[in-house]
């Protein structure tokens, strides 16, 4: 792992601690764990793209992409015991990507106009601050396969140094 690997890993490692412990604190509005989902995903999908050097560009669209990737890494498919199981591999994958998407989107510039978790929008003439919105994604995170989606970005974490 190169040397910015591991400084994006560590920092998305670090946030993505934060978002557990807002996401357990129910005085604090869900909008604040949120940013700090989207800001470790992202740093975990970076920590993928500088494995072959200083990317060409970097864009906050970069989760989705990455989910995708490991759907041919050997090395993760090792660490989530799925050798030999391509097709429950792919499925892990595929069910993920939705959620995915909907943490990617919460970066503001992926955002627009629309609801994202740290200003308020629309941007031009703000009528909604994050803090008051009530989040779709916040409510699917707490179903069953939100639950599930949030201990596979956990592993992901956890197992990232043997992957990456």
């Amino acid at each position: 792992m190169t040397i910015q690997q591991e400084l994006f890993l560590f920092q998305g490692q670090s946030g993505f601690k934060v978002f557990e412990l807002l996401r357990k604190n129910s005085d604090i509005h869900p909008c604040h764990a949120l940013h700090y989902l989207q800001m470790s995903t992202e740093m975990l999908a970076k920590a993928h793209i500088w494995k072959s050097g200083p990317p060409h560009k970097l864009s906050h669209h970069a989760f989705v992409p990455f989910l995708r990737a490991l759907g041919s890494n050997r090395l993760a498919k090792q660490q989530f015991e799925y050798e030999g199981q391509d097709e429950q591999w792919q499925h892990l994958i595929r069910k993920s990507i939705p959620l995915a998407q909907e943490v990617e989107q919460l970066a503001p510039t992926l955002a627009r106009d629309g609801p994202n978790p740290e200003y308020p929008w629309p941007p031009d003439m703000p009528l909604t601050a994050p803090a008051r919105y009530e989040f779709q994604l916040w409510s699917d995170l707490q179903k069953s396969d939100g639950r599930n989606f949030l201990r596979f970005i956990a592993l992901l974490f956890e197992r990232a140094s043997a992957f990456l």
